[in-house]
């Protein structure tokens, strides 16, 4: 009997076997790697003044072969440290790290494999000590990449002072903030929160020291810290007194350029330029002074428009006119005069008797 013959005649019985030998190994239906979370999003850190660390992050959302993660367990987060005094920054070191902690995942949303975070870890510092932490995303079965270790180093350092010299001042149209010298290695952190809403960390431009994102008869508070930063290690002092603000329009209007005043059969009008375009623009006041008067007076009260009609002039009299503009804040801001105009009311003339003529 040929070879081929053979083959043909046992095929069953070796399938047979083959499959029975199967039987009770379950292998994995995905690669390893596809299984393991690749590294965390966004991890940062913040200490307070009692020597707490908290750890943030956001869960990943790549695997490790760089596809959309499908599976994630937990978050493990490990700790390593030196004393400061031995630490070398961007020296070789070999980290002898320690599970410190295991973050479950937080309920997933609705249409999501998971939740993706923020996700938080707390630890208590010992001073003089430089840490180093690192979080990963875990696997179902347990498993870590090597690669997906995302790492932080914290300097355990004594808080610095409050900074007392903090102060806030409202002027027109910012609030401007200052605060006495820094130590080494200092920085100062600014917020701001409005009415009864939360802090906001101020992004100042630059070294600039003036908050130009207020509103007019709107209330401010500010507080300010030092922070002692290393590289991405910052450890921040208490807050100083709260400083309350209120920012006030104390600005007038631009004065008007021009008022012109004629003659007219009721009257004396006068117009002049509007400054509607400006925006804030309350009206106008019209101002007179007849001759033989000490000052100028108020005609009119309050205008809404840019022109006016002033049947008060006697006649034979010259009258002198300047106009203001006014805002509409609560202060009613009223910008200075515009140039004189002036008018003289042409007196009355009574006529004689018409003269007979002859039939």
């Amino acid at each position: 009997m040929s070879r081929a013959s053979l083959v043909q005649l046992f095929w069953p019985l070796l399938a047979a076997l083959a499959f029975l030998a199967s039987c009770g190994v379950k292998t994995h239906p995905y690669p390893e790697i596809v299984t393991l979370p690749g590294a965390v999003e966004e991890l940062t850190q913040e200490q307070d003044a009692e020597g707490n660390l908290y750890l943030s992050w956001k869960a990943p959302i790549r695997n490790a072969a760089g596809r959309d993660l499908g599976v994630l367990a937990y978050f493990a987060v490990e700790e390593a440290w030196h004393e400061a005094e031995t630490f070398c920054e961007g020296c070789p070191s070999d980290y002898q790290y320690r599970r410190v902690g295991e973050t479950p995942l937080q309920p997933a949303p609705p249409g999501l494999a998971f939740n993706p975070g923020p996700y938080r870890f707390q630890a208590k510092l010992a001073p003089g000590r430089v840490y180093r932490f690192r979080v990963a995303g875990v696997s179902p079965r347990g498993a870590v990449h090597p690669d997906s270790w995302r790492e932080v180093t914290v300097w355990a350092s004594a808080p610095p002072a409050r900074l007392d010299s903090f102060r806030a001042v409202a002027e027109d149209p910012l609030v401007r903030l200052s605060h006495g010298p820094l130590g080494p290695g200092e920085e100062i952190e600014i917020e701001k929160k409005e009415g009864d809403g939360p802090f906001v960390r101020l992004r100042l431009e630059g070294a600039s020291l003036v908050d130009s994102q207020v509103a007019y008869e709107r209330s401010y508070v500010y507080r300010a810290r030092r922070v002692v930063a290393r590289g991405a290690s910052r450890v921040p002092g208490p807050y100083s007194p709260e400083i309350a603000v209120t920012v006030v329009d104390s600005t007038p209007p631009r004065p008007i350029a021009y008022l012109d005043a004629a003659l007219a059969a009721d009257g004396v009008r006068l117009s002049w330029e509007s400054l509607k375009g400006d925006g804030d623009i309350l009206g106008y006041r019209v101002y007179r002074r007849l001759e033989g008067e000490d000052g100028f007076r108020n005609v009119g009260g309050t205008l809404a428009e840019n022109f006016y009609l002033d049947r008060g002039v006697p006649p034979g009299v010259e009258a002198r006119y300047r106009v203001t503009a006014l805002d509409d804040s609560p202060r009613r801001n009223e910008s200075f005069p515009s140039p004189e105009a002036s008018v003289l009311m042409e007196p009355l003339t009574v006529p004689g008797p018409r003269p007979e003529t002859p039939d």
